[in-house]
């Protein structure tokens, strides 16, 4: 009878340090999921930063180049 309540014991410690361990990996995992989720957005706004730096900058490119006069032009 001591070896039978001995293994139950065994067997319930061993359910509850999986299911804590399942529990435990849950926790890890909303963690490292609102992590990437908050990186993502870091990297969607820089993405749209650069996007947004790059047009402006090509733009004033184009207006500067087309501003200044050709060489070896007589005015």
């Amino acid at each position: 009878m001591t070896r039978l309540l001995i293994a139950l014991a065994g067997v319930v410690l061993l359910a509850v340090t999986a299911l804590a361990l399942v529990w435990l990996a849950g926790q890890l995992l909303v963690g490292l999921g609102a992590f990437v989720v908050g990186l993502a957005g870091v990297l969607a706004r820089l993405l749209r930063f650069l996007v947004v730096a790059g047009l402006l900058g090509g733009l004033t490119y184009f207006i500067a180049s087309a501003w200044r006069p050709a060489r070896g032009a007589q005015r």
